[in-house]
């Protein structure tokens, strides 16, 4: 048990390392002229440092997405129980539904969600 246990992680590593310098092994080597060597997909010339300072409206943006997310996943177990669910756990769907929108209310009516 042990020594199979040995041997996959043998492997595992292997091919690990494998996978890790197969690019440099089978890859191109050709030095990237031009733009092509930016680091952006897009190879448009960057306008500042990527290292620059966020807005405050980056901020609020990234904090509304986490929060909005985390009630999302928060959902999906209500969802699967929903054809089960008796009458207290439909109320409390119902609560946390409530106050997600009334949430989202808020923000929207503070202006929040304005890009300026």
């Amino acid at each position: 048990m042990i020594a199979a246990l040995l041997i996959n992680f043998a492997v595992c590593g292997a091919v690990a390392v494998m996978m890790a310098f197969a690019s440099n092994v089978l890859g191109p080597r050709r030095g990237v002229a031009g733009d092509k060597g930016l680091p952006f997909e897009t190879g448009m010339v960057p306008i500042r440092s990527a290292f620059g300072r966020m807005t405050a409206t980056y901020h609020r943006f990234a904090l509304l997405f986490v929060v909005f997310d985390v009630d999302l996943a928060f959902l999906v177990p209500f969802v699967l129980l929903r054809p089960d669910a008796g009458p207290l756990e439909l109320a409390s769907f119902t609560i946390f539904i409530s106050l997600i929108a009334l949430t989202l209310a808020l923000v929207w009516s503070r202006g929040a969600l304005n890009c300026d």
